[in-house]
């Protein structure tokens, strides 16, 4: 089973502009990040976006990020990481439930991932930050996802003047996977000490040394002893006739002589009707001996364990439109692999493939927004010696109804004012053109009217 050697080695993160260092987790950014990877590939044209808040410690001139708690958002606007009343809800009593950490743990910042746009905080994103993340020193994480690249991120603090640069981090940088290794193998058990030959000691001529006689097995196979037990007609042969002994010579009268001749032919008879039963149950049995000759041999024989062929266990299973993709992450063959590629066919769209590496395999399922009543799943893994294990599986099953989400009323508000001061804005700049144009026209009437241009 592999084994992460990067499971508790701390990053750094710096910058000129910054007053402290931060220091992260690899563990925890990459649990992160493969948080915001599933969640985009769970629906097509940008998936969805999450967020949560950072755990760890401030020391002064060092924020170390040691842990994560991701905030369950209900996406009531849409895919995109907008908080509704219910979640502002929610993240005010993560928050207060982790300020009271008996670990010592403290809400250092928070993070969220930008599927459909580039590193930097939005508008929103500025108001959760300066509302919930009011201390100087705690930090704004925004991660990058993408399809055929490796993801990206960048921090975001506060200066020395209490401003935030929002239009983009001062240092992007690559959210690799981290890196495995196999464990070492077990040193093998010390065989048995051989023990050296013995030598022959030839008995001195005078001895005698009687030794008892051993049974001598049996060496005929079963067929031989079933054919000889079973009386054939061309080797049994009817019993000779058995000499009577003389009668003696004695007086008895004649009704008991007549009695005793009569019993005596009547037991002749019964030994030749079972002679010729036997007969016949013989070769009958020797007719039929390729049907119950195979069964009498195999009794006491047992059958050699067959291996278990390898497999990964691949199933499918609709969640309102959330296709959960599952493997048997216990299979050998899974904990084996080191990477897998998997490959998703949505109706008549183009094939999506995902790599996946071992930690996403441990997981043991993948989640993915389907589009039609018909999604084909292959899912190929890659062992360490070049071998690959390939299963596919198929969903069938209607498009569940789905209802537009409902509008924010705050949202809503704030879109009807903007649109207002908008209209505003472009009532104003247009009275000043005219009046511009005005002014330009009363000029140019001025200076015809001049006596200088009459000259």
């Amino acid at each position: 089973m592999p084994e992460s050697h990067t499971e508790n080695v701390l990053a750094t993160w710096t910058v000129d502009e910054c007053a402290f260092t931060i220091e992260y987790s690899l563990r925890v950014i990459d649990d992160i990040r493969l948080a915001v990877v599933d969640a985009f590939f769970s629906l097509p044209r940008g998936g969805a976006e999450i967020g949560g808040i950072l755990l760890g410690r401030n020391e002064g001139r060092r924020v170390t990020i040691t842990g994560y708690a991701p905030l369950d958002c209900e996406h009531a606007t849409g895919p995109s990481f907008v908080l509704s009343p219910k979640d502002h809800t929610k993240l005010a009593e993560m928050l207060a439930s982790a300020r009271g950490n008996p670990r010592g743990t403290l809400p250092v910042g928070w993070y969220h991932s930008h599927t459909r746009s580039d590193i930097h905080l939005s508008a929103a994103d500025l108001q959760i930050h300066r509302r919930y993340f009011p201390e100087p020193w705690q930090v704004a994480l925004v991660v990058k996802p993408h399809t055929f690249q490796p993801s990206r991120a960048g921090f975001f603090f506060r200066e020395a003047d209490d401003s935030i640069r929002a239009t983009a981090s001062y240092q992007e940088f690559v959210l690799e996977p981290l890196g495995v290794r196999p464990l070492p193998e077990a040193p093998a058990a010390p065989g048995p000490t051989p023990v050296p030959p013995r030598r022959f000691q030839p008995e001195p001529d005078d001895t005698v040394v009687a030794m008892p006689a051993k049974p001598q097995p049996e060496t005929r196979s079963i067929v031989q002893r079933m054919e000889a037990a079973v009386p054939t007609p061309e080797v049994i042969a009817p019993p000779e006739a058995q000499p009577e002994p003389e009668p003696e010579k004695i007086d008895v009268p004649p009704p008991a002589f007549t009695q005793a001749e009569s019993q005596r032919s009547w037991g002749g008879l019964g030994i030749l009707l079972a002679l010729g039963i036997g007969l016949a149950f013989g070769a009958a049995a020797y007719q039929t001996r390729h049907i119950w000759l195979p069964h009498v041999m195999s009794w006491g024989q047992t059958e050699p364990p067959t291996a278990k062929p390898p497999y990964i266990g691949l199933t499918t299973l609709d969640a309102d439109g959330q296709l959960q993709i599952r493997w048997d992450r216990d299979s050998p063959a899974v904990r084996n692999a080191e990477e897998a590629s998997l490959v998703i066919e949505d109706g008549g769209a183009l094939p999506q493939a995902v790599q996946l590496n071992s930690t996403h395999l441990r997981t043991g399922s993948f989640t993915y927004g389907r589009q039609s009543e018909r999604v084909d799943v292959a899912l190929t893994l890659h062992g360490p010696a070049g071998q690959t294990l390939r299963e596919v599986s198929t969903y069938l099953g209607k498009l569940p109804d789905r209802a537009p989400p409902p509008v924010d009323p705050e949202i809503q508000k704030q879109r009807e004012d903007a649109t207002k001061e908008l209209r505003g804005r472009t009532k104003k700049l247009e009275k000043t053109v005219e009046d511009l144009r005005q002014e330009l026209r009363k000029r140019k009437r001025f200076e015809n009217q001049s006596p200088d241009s009459a000259k």
